[in-house]
């Protein structure tokens, strides 16, 4: 094990930062800090635990720590002198690109950045801006949108971004996101509202006897693929899992996520099963909580329905065997029962007091799916998925705060509920595994491709 951070405990110490031993994630968090002057202030009343296990952690204490540690704010160059050392660099190399090295260039190239995780709330400034600070932006090159989007969304950790006041200080006159190519929240948000509207309808025709004249004329508004009328008892002796036309439904929604076309064909295909799984996950837990609360019931996503009250049993009880026909019947149920029992009660049950939104819904999808391929991708497709995934959240926490007047706690329940969505998400893979590698279901053959794929 390494040496300690003095301020968070991480094993991974293994050098000064600005005069005291940290990890780089704490260094980067002071140099953050100082450079921005940042200002925070600490709700409680004792002082905070920090940790480096912790999803959350106050920032004032932890900038008290890193003081402790022996961090120098002296040592730490202001935005004002990076950029003057940039401009001498620049003058003795005019051939080299003019934004290789600006400060958003560098600072995202920075090793020492704080990578750990994902912004969760935009930061606004408790004081303005001083005007040498505003005269020093008008000096900087200008910068292409992909530097001003990766610089804005991609470099702030979750690990600082919580227990603390909720106006937290920075400079948002430094890297301005407006401009006419930037991605606005309600454009992202129209994105994902008509990526899900067009699965709808696509399920919609596929599982109902609906005419198309009504798919054709509200494909645009469909929120949920079924009504109650539309539902079927599910059967787990025909039971196959994912059919073809399923992974046609969900082929055209993957590909409209933005930036799909840039990925690798590993990526594509790591992109494209991850999907499958959040999306039973995700819809069916939005498709009980819209249609089978009343009855309890869980919806799944090809509009079949299974009676959770009074849950059924697992197959594990004494004497089970009897009330099935054959032996084949009895291992079939045993093997699916408690996969769907696990799901309704980790997922759908949860989900549905949420009381989610179709909008909500939409994002929090796209958002999960982002965040999942973010552990499975090459760095460069991090950065994708991290860009992404920030720029959800950010729409996110626009959309809950114009709706509500505490929509910073709404974020948080929001986001807090993909921990049990992934795990959901983790234990369905790894049933499905277990069901084709013992031919418990009669599985299409591109279900065994998906499940045998290498990550």
């Amino acid at each position: 094990m390494g040496p300690q951070c003095a301020v968070c405990e991480s094993p991974t110490a293994f050098t000064l930062h600005f005069g005291g031993r940290c990890c780089k994630a704490c260094a980067a968090f002071f140099r953050r800090t100082i450079a921005l002057d940042l200002k925070y202030e600490c709700a409680a009343v004792e002082p905070c635990e920090i940790h480096f296990s912790m999803r959350l952690v106050c920032r004032e204490c932890r900038l008290r720590k890193c003081y402790s540690a022996g961090m120098k704010s002296e040592l730490v160059r202001s935005r004002k002198e990076n950029f003057a050392c940039t401009r001498r660099k620049n003058s003795r190399n005019t051939n080299s690109d003019p934004h290789s090295n600006s400060p958003s260039t560098r600072q995202s190239m920075s090793p020492d950045d704080d990578d750990w995780s994902f912004q969760m709330f935009d930061e606004k400034p408790l004081e303005a801006c001083s005007s040498s600070s505003s005269a020093t932006v008008t000096q900087q090159p200008p910068l292409t949108n992909q530097m001003m989007v990766t610089e804005e969304y991609s470099r702030t950790s979750s690990f600082d971004g919580g227990y603390c006041s909720s106006l937290p200080s920075s400079s948002n006159t430094i890297h301005p996101l407006s401009g006419p190519s930037l991605p606005d929240h309600q454009s992202i948000l129209q994105n994902y509202h008509s990526m899900e509207t067009g699965l709808c309808s696509r399920r919609r025709i596929m599982y109902t006897s609906t005419d198309m004249d009504f798919i054709l004329d509200s494909h645009s508004t469909l929120q949920c693929p079924y009504t109650v009328s539309d539902l079927r008892p599910h059967d787990f002796r025909s039971f196959r899992g994912m059919l073809r036309h399923d992974f046609v439904i969900l082929f055209d929604y993957a590909i409209r996520f933005p930036e799909f076309s840039t990925f690798t064909s590993h990526e594509k295909n790591m992109f494209y099963r991850l999907i499958l799984a959040v999306d039973f996950i995700l819809s069916s837990s939005y498709y009980s909580a819209k249609l089978g609360q009343a009855h309890r019931q869980m919806i799944m996503t090809n509009g079949e329905f299974l009676c959770m009250d009074p849950l059924p049993m697992t197959g594990n009880e004494p004497n089970a065997r009897q009330y099935f026909a054959s032996d084949e019947d009895f291992s079939k149920y045993k093997a699916l029962m408690p996969m769907h029992i696990a799901i309704w009660e980790e997922s759908v049950l949860p989900f549905a007091r949420m009381n989610v939104s179709f909008e909500e819904f939409c994002l929090l999808k796209a958002l999960t799916v982002w965040h999942c391929t973010y552990y499975k991708f090459t760095e460069t497709g991090r950065e994708k998925c991290r860009r992404q995934r920030n720029i959800i959240i950010d729409c996110l926490s626009k959309m809950c705060h114009s709706q509500r007047e505490n929509g910073e706690r709404r974020v948080g329940e929001l986001l807090m509920s993909m921990n049990y969505i992934m795990e959901s998400t983790q234990k369905l893979t790894s049933s499905y595994v277990m069901l084709t590698f013992f031919d418990v279901l009669n599985c299409d053959s591109m279900l065994h491709e998906m499940l045998n794929f290498k990550y």
